[in-house]
């Protein structure tokens, strides 16, 4: 059977969720500039947490994109 990718409904649904996240993801990187800036070593794990989500999440979209989902 044929995959022929993700309905209108569950584009919809990955375009809301993408803009919710990309809100975190702003304020995250905000979050971790001030602790970097401040000497804390944590911003650097807080940097790397959020790019390690972001890229895995970029990665599920194309998985998604090409239809095996």
């Amino acid at each position: 059977m044929p995959r022929v990718g993700w309905s209108m409904e569950q584009r919809a649904i990955v375009k809301r969720y993408t803009q919710f996240a990309a809100f975190f993801v702003v304020i995250g990187i905000l979050f971790s500039a001030f602790l970097i800036a401040s000497g804390n070593t944590g911003g650097w794990v807080v940097l790397v947490m959020i790019f390690a989500i972001c890229l895995v999440g970029y990665f599920f979209v194309q998985k998604g994109k090409s239809g095996q989902t």
